[in-house]
Formats: structure tokens, C-alpha cells, sequence
């Protein structure tokens, strides 16, 4: 069978969707007999975070900026640029290590790529097809690149995107959602963070970034605070932005209200997930977002923003509801509806969790991307 070379920027540091849907498509493909392998960065100075134990891992060590560029993103105008000129470069010196690196290896016979458009130069170089995948719209300035790629995908918002603006032939790979580990299971969470019985549980999952627009989230929720006293919220994950966001909770007076868990092993999160009455999310963009898929799989109800790929999962009053993104009051009262109609909300979740099963599956997915594999090879 032939072998997968993986190539991830952010898969030691972080999980984002990006980094959840190389490693859990990885994972169906090596029960689909194929040999898979990872190239990872990692930061010059400090230790890896999330170690790829499921694959042979090339580490390699460049300048990690990712973490500054996103705290600096909200600061006032001049300084936020600089955000994106550490991005930038941060990107081009973990793909000038990789060049180097996946030129003087044999170990696979096709590359798949998150995003880093000039590895498509290895295509030449190694005579050997190359695939990137694009978690989110890619930069105007790659599309020189873009079309140079054996084949193209995503999915979601940034789908579209790329279809309308760099390639048509752009493949729709969705991300799935592991059922069985993500299914309504006993949870003792609410008693052992003090959460009463006759108290609702919104919950939040993903990375403190500015991207999330938590501000929004902690907003919202003071004033259904303000109107439903027996509410909490439970925060999960980190990023850049975790003293940032307990500020914020300190400001709005919602301390007693508000949970902050930090980073959570996947495995346990069917637990939270379990433990809450509603899912929430606030992003100013989600091309497709894994978190809502695996709370719809919990039998959750969603309140979300109305952005990028989001409508595709969740349609309004049917699977949860949508709001526009700082609209405040919108969102309050589409969650002190939920939190007031609890037999609706339980109903909503029983549809959410046959809706996922039904369409999204890991499997599935990967037997699609196995088949451009097959017609590159």
C-alpha cells in the first residue's frame, strides 16, 4: 500500500479543526491499509504540546509565533498588524524546514499538505503528486500555487470559496464526527464543579483566539445571567486569549457563573458535552466547525453565529438557532428560549444526533480522499 506523508504546522501545538481533521482522516486511512506519517513543527525553544503518538513524526524546529500574533490581533490598528506579519512568518520557516527536510527523504509516495501552498514545489522536484487541503479560504496571493496541485480540498464556507476563486474542481471532503465516543454518556460534571440540579450549563469548546470572539460569548451571557440567575457557563480549551478571557469574566461580574476548565483530553469531552443543557458558540468565522458536529452527535441543542459554513450545520429552530455576530439581545434570547423550553431542547438534540450520524462519517470521508489517492498513483 502506498505511503501518506502528512504535512501539519500546528498539529504539536495546537488542535484546531485543521489539525482534528488531518489526524482523525489519518487515522480511517490507516484502517484503509494505507501507511501514514506526519511532518510536525515544533518551537525552538520550548516542548512540543500535543505530541502525534498514532504516527511515525518528523519534528521540526522553527520560530512559533502563533500564540503572540493572536494576542496582539486585539490590540488597536497598527500594532494588529504586525499579527499577521508574524503569521506569515512563522509559516514561511517551518515550510522552508519542511522543503529541506521532505527533499532529502523517500519515505512516501504522496504528500498531503494543511495549507502550506509552496510545497507545491516538491511536485517537481520529487516527481511525486501532492495534495493540499485548505481548512479555511486560502490567500489570493497562493493562487499562482494553488493551480499547481494535484488536487484541492475542503469543505464547508471555504469550499465555495475556493471553487469560486481558484479552483472548480475543488473536492468537498467533510469532516465526521467519531459516534461512538461522541454519544450521550453518564456524567458526574455538574456535581463535581457545583452545578445544582435546578441549574441550566451552557457550555463552549474550542480555542481561546480571537477568531472565537469570546468577548461576545461573555457578554451575552452576563445578561442572561441577569435575567436567569440559576445559569452557568463552562469554558473549555485554551489559546493565547485565557488571561484575556478571565478578564472579561472578572469585568462582567459573572465569576460565580462562569467556569474556565482549560485544556481537556478529547476522550473526556463526551462528558462535558453530557453534563450541559445547551451548546454555544460565538466565532466571527467557522468554515465548518467540529465542535458543533460533535455536540450535535451529543443530542445538544446549538446557538451559534450566523458565519462562513455555520447555516450549512445548523438550521434555524430546526437543529438550534442563529444569530448575528454581536448582536447581543438576538443572542440572549434565542438562549433564555432554550433554557425556558427544556422539552423542545431535549427533542432538538434527539433530531441533532441522527442528523450527524447521517451525514458526516470519518469513514466515509476517508474512503473518499483514498480514492484520489488511488487515481494519483
Amino acid at each position: 500500500m502506498f505511503r501518506v506523508k502528512f504535512v501539519s504546522r500546528c498539529m504539536g501545538m495546537f488542535r484546531g479543526g485543521g489539525e482534528q481533521f488531518d489526524l482523525n482522516i489519518a487515522k480511517e486511512l490507516k484502517n484503509l491499509g494505507c501507511n501514514v506519517s506526519f511532518v510536525v513543527g515544533k518551537p525552538l525553544f520550548y516542548r512540543v504540546r500535543y505530541p502525534v503518538e498514532e504516527f511515525p513524526t518528523d519534528y521540526l524546529a522553527s520560530p512559533y509565533m502563533r500564540d503572540f500574533s493572536q494576542r496582539l490581533e486585539i490590540l488597536p490598528f497598527p500594532v494588529r498588524q504586525m499579527s499577521h506579519r508574524l503569521f506569515h512568518f512563522d509559516l514561511w520557516a517551518f515550510s522552508k524546514k519542511a522543503m529541506i527536510s521532505l527533499s532529502r527523504n523517500d519515505d512516501y509516495d504522496l504528500i498531503q499538505t494543511c495549507g502550506i501552498s509552496s510545497l507545491v514545489k516538491l511536485k517537481e522536484m520529487k516527481k511525486i503528486p501532492i495534495i493540499i487541503y485548505y481548512p479555511g479560504p486560502p490567500d489570493f496571493k497562493d493562487k499562482e500555487l494553488i493551480s499547481k496541485f494535484d488536487a484541492v480540498i475542503s469543505h464547508g464556507q471555504a469550499l465555495a470559496f475556493i471553487r469560486k476563486y481558484f479552483r472548480e474542481d475543488a473536492i468537498d471532503i467533510p469532516p465526521g464526527v467519531d459516534f461512538d465516543l461522541f454519544s450521550p454518556v453518564k456524567s458526574d460534571l455538574r456535581e463535581s464543579y457545583s452545578v445544582n440540579t435546578n441549574e441550566k450549563l451552557l457550555l463552549f469548546v474550542g480555542r481561546l483566539v480571537p477568531l472565537k470572539n469570546l468577548l461576545f460569548l461573555i457578554r451575552t451571557f452576563a445578561e442572561v445571567v441577569r435575567e436567569r440567575n440559576n445559569v452557568k457557563l463552562l469554558i473549555v480549551g485554551e489559546g493565547p486569549l485565557e488571561r484575556q478571557t478571565r478578564a472579561w469574566v472578572r469585568k462582567l461580574k459573572v465569576e460565580e457563573h462562569v467556569i474556565l476548565m482549560g485544556k481537556v483530553p478529547n476522550e473526556q469531552l463526551p462528558q462535558y458535552y453530557s453534563a450541559a443543557n445547551i451548546f454555544v458558540i460565538s466565532s466571527y468565522y467557522e468554515t465548518f466547525s467540529i465542535v458543533i458536529s460533535e455536540a450535535m452527535s451529543c443530542e445538544l441543542p446549538v446557538v451559534a453565529t450566523r458565519v462562513g459554513g455555520i447555516p450549512m450545520q445548523i438550521k434555524e429552530g430546526k437543529n438550534g438557532f442563529l444569530v448575528e455576530s454581536g448582536n447581543v439581545e438576538q443572542f440572549k434570547e434565542k438562549i433564555i428560549f432554550l433554557l425556558d423550553n427544556e422539552f423542545l431542547a431535549e427533542e432538538i438534540g434527539k433530531r441533532n444526533r441522527q442528523k450527524v450520524k447521517e451525514k458526516y462519517s470519518w469513514l466515509e470521508s476517508a474512503k473518499k480522499l483514498k480514492a484520489i489517492y488511488d487515481s494519483l498513483l
